[in-house]
């Protein structure tokens, strides 16, 4: 027994090992050309905020926002900026990565930025998210959903090409994913030091952006829902004290500015009582439309997943936490499609969960995860490579609803329809390669 255990865990870490490894090489194919240069000058904007912080002690980037008084105009790499001083629209921490990366990738100063220097970091965020998925997935559900949340989360067109991006987002998802599965660690052994250091990736988070605050929040209401009101304070507590880092930082360089920026940051977003359905109305990877079936089914999967709160609360809290900073703050900003980005891995992990309910016992979700996910695909690559054919449009259609017909016509062919639905998961996931590979703008 003790010999196949071994066997077994050897063979999750060679499957682990292969997905995280294609990850990588998904996300790095052509990965200084897509997303395009200036598909968001944000990737420059924290990039710049740490370089100087780093060289001068002074926080300079660029930015739009009139509250700034101290300002210059820049022409860069064919792009006009307004370079302020200081910069206080966002906390220093994420801004000091990402220009301590580009100044080790050979940057002399914050004119010798290229994507080249700085997407990198960015890679290794991707597939550090990837590893977390696999890491927080098998504390809560086992291997095998691990192992699938982690291969489509690592292979979906949205969220590969976007985390080809150096922007804030990916680096939240992947401290968010560990801080969460600390706090699973902590509710299991007791431990407080897995609750402390949850406490503090999310403290961390809040001084890299402040709607990261949202991260705290959830793993205080993950406390508070299993009755440990003391860990929740003392969570709140720790979040608070280093985010109030930042308030000291604001105030150090320029206290009138900071106030004044902080009352442009709560009510600079376009909101409206329907902007929250651009989410489904207007998919986006950055800032160009990209419709990915993969997302569609994952906000289904998470609704299946309500019907069992008690026992995914740890995937839905945090997603319900994000959804309530997103609706309440960000519903509808245009041509921002990162902000989305954190609802991804909870969402991908739902998916994973519920496939592999449908892999043992299929039923009409199966054809959901056909339609909404094989429309998506063939739609992104067939129809880019070889154009759009009436005779595999209906083949796809009746091979979907053939796969399905199978089970209901009579209880004994149930085996072969699962068979037949892990074969379309595996055509997708070929698909997901080839759309990466092929993606152009």
């Amino acid at each position: 027994m003790k010999l196949l255990n071994t066997y077994k865990h050897y063979i999750t870490i060679t499957f682990l090992v292969a997905i995280l490894l294609l990850g990588l090489f998904l996300r790095h194919y052509n990965y200084r050309a897509f997303p395009r240069h200036g598909a968001t000058f944000d990737e420059f904007a924290w990039t710049w905020l740490g370089i100087n912080l780093i060289q001068k002690g002074v926080p300079v980037s660029w930015s739009s926002q009139p509250q700034y008084a101290n300002k210059s105009h820049l022409v860069y790499q064919g792009a006009a900026f307004w370079i302020v001083t200081p910069y206080l629209e966002h906390p220093p921490f994420f801004g000091l990565i990402s220009g301590g990366v580009a100044l080790l990738n050979g940057a002399k100063d914050m004119y010798d930025v290229t994507l080249a220097a700085i997407r990198p970091l960015a890679l290794f965020l991707g597939v550090l998210s990837v590893f977390f998925v696999f890491l927080l997935t098998k504390e809560l559900y086992g291997k095998k959903i691990a192992l699938l949340s982690s291969l489509i989360y690592a292979t979906v067109p949205t969220t590969v090409i976007g985390s080809r991006i150096v922007q804030n987002e990916n680096f939240m998802i992947p401290m968010w994913l560990i801080s969460l599965y600390l706090l699973h660690k902590y509710l299991k052994s007791g431990r407080t030091r897995f609750r402390n250091a949850a406490a503090i990736v999310a403290g961390i988070l809040s001084i890299s952006k402040v709607p990261w605050l949202v991260v705290g929040f959830s793993l205080s209401l993950i406390l508070s829902y299993k009755s440990k009101w003391r860990d929740a304070i003392t969570v709140g507590f720790i979040v608070l004290a280093v985010f109030s880092l930042y308030i000291l930082y604001g105030i150090y360089f320029d206290k009138n500015l900071f106030l004044n920026l902080w009352r442009l940051q709560t009510a600079r977003y376009d909101i409206s009582f329907i902007g929250f359905y651009s989410v489904f109305i207007k998919p986006l990877l950055v800032d160009r439309f990209f419709l990915d079936g993969w997302i569609f089914f994952g906000w289904f999967s998470i609704f299946l997943l309500s019907r069992d709160f008690k026992k995914h609360f740890m995937i839905l809290i945090p997603f319900l936490s994000y959804l309530l900073i997103y609706v309440f703050a960000i519903p509808d900003e245009p041509m921002h499609g990162w902000y989305r980005y954190p609802f991804y891995p909870f969402l991908l992990i739902s998916s994973a969960f519920v496939l592999k309910d449908e892999f043992q016992k299929i039923s009409l979700v199966s054809l959901f995860f056909i339609i909404l996910v094989g429309l998506s695909l063939f739609g992104n690559y067939w129809t880019d490579v070889f154009g759009f054919s009436y005779f595999i449009y209906r083949l796809f259609i009746i091979a979907a609803f053939g796969t399905i017909f199978i089970f209901y016509w009579k209880k004994k062919y149930a085996r072969i329809a699962s068979s037949c639905l892990a074969g379309w998961f595996l055509i997708f996931i070929i698909l997901n390669i080839l759309t990466i590979v092929n993606y152009i703008e």
